[in-house]
Order: structure tokens, then C-alpha cells, then sequence
């Protein structure tokens, strides 16, 4: 799915939307940030991730009435290093396909799509075991404020990069 879900932000996906209209809008660029996650918020060591290469592109198909993206669309290519920074191992991940997200009034975020997709869930989370996933197929996410992911519906696999690089 095109979008890696590493960070904490919970908002709609940025792009420039600069001169468009408040209807559904064309393709822009959408670039995702490299990350690191610190020892025992994800996976027991501290996780770092570098983009490889980010051919995404993002599109506003829906706005609310404050006139921010109500429901956005992502796809392109997307590969990911991960490295274990404590022993230096590090694996290379395609994550492409397409997603949308539709965002509610209250924070929470729904993403479905088909294809690829890195997904960080965090410590104390309450709805999925701690891990950096990848996950292919047809998912389903549910993001929550101040929560984190939660994996609503998979139908393919998943391989958690924490075992991986352990």
C-alpha cells in the first residue's frame, strides 16, 4: 500500500494542494519520511528505516465541510531498509499498492486497500502484540488517536520485521 504507518501522526496525508479546487483533486507527490524507533517501543532493539526509492503519489477525493481532505487515495512504489540498529542486520522491503484512508470527525483514520503495507504497532497497544509488520494483500486498518493501529481485517500474510531481524 504504497504508505508506511511509522509515525505518530494521526492527520490527513500532506500534499500540495496549493490552487485546487475543494473537489476531488489530481495526483500530487507524497513522499514517506525515513524513521528509527527506539529499543522497546516497537521491536526490542531500536528500528531504523530508510527509504529506498518513493515513487508515491497521493490524491483528495472527498473534503469536509473545514475544507481539509476527507478521504485521500495512495499508491506507487515504496521500498523501505530496515535495520536493527543494535546488530546492524537489515532487510530490504517492497511495499507497493494502494490505499485510502477516510478521516472522521473524532481523529480516527480508516485505511483499506490491496498490495503492500508497513505497519508500526507500538508498545501498550491494546489491539496488536508490539512489532514493525508487513503486511500483503487485501488489508484494513483502524487508526486511533493517542492509540496507535489496529488491524481490522487481513486476508493474506503478515511477517513481523522484529523476528526477522532479532
Amino acid at each position: 500500500m504504497a504508505v508506511a504507518i511509522c509515525a505518530a501522526g494521526m492527520g490527513p496525508a500532506a500534499a500540495d494542494t496549493s490552487g485546487q479546487d475543494r473537489g476531488p483533486g489530481g495526483w500530487q507527490p507524497y513522499r514517506t519520511a525515513p524513521f528509527e524507533q527506539k529499543a522497546g517501543d516497537v521491536c526490542s532493539f531500536g528500528l531504523k528505516g530508510d527509504i529506498v526509492e518513493d515513487g508515491e503519489r497521493i490524491r483528495t477525493l472527498a473534503w469536509d465541510a473545514a475544507g481539509r481532505p476527507a478521504v485521500q487515495q495512495v499508491t506507487g512504489p515504496l521500498t523501505i531498509r530496515f535495520t536493527n540498529q543494535s546488530t546492524g542486520a537489515s532487510v530490504v522491503r517492497a511495499v507497493p499498492g494502494i490505499a485510502t484512508m477516510t478521516y472522521h470527525p473524532d481523529g480516527s483514520q480508516t485505511w483499506s486497500g490491496t498490495g503492500h503495507m508497513a505497519v508500526a504497532i507500538h508498545t501498550g497497544n491494546p489491539y496488536d502484540t508490539p512489532g514493525e509488520y508487513i503486511l500483503n494483500g487485501r488489508i484494513e486498518l483502524e487508526l486511533h488517536p493517542g492509540v496507535g493501529a489496529e488491524v481490522v481485517a487481513l486476508q493474506g500474510t503478515s511477517e513481523n520485521l522484529c523476528d526477522t531481524l532479532a
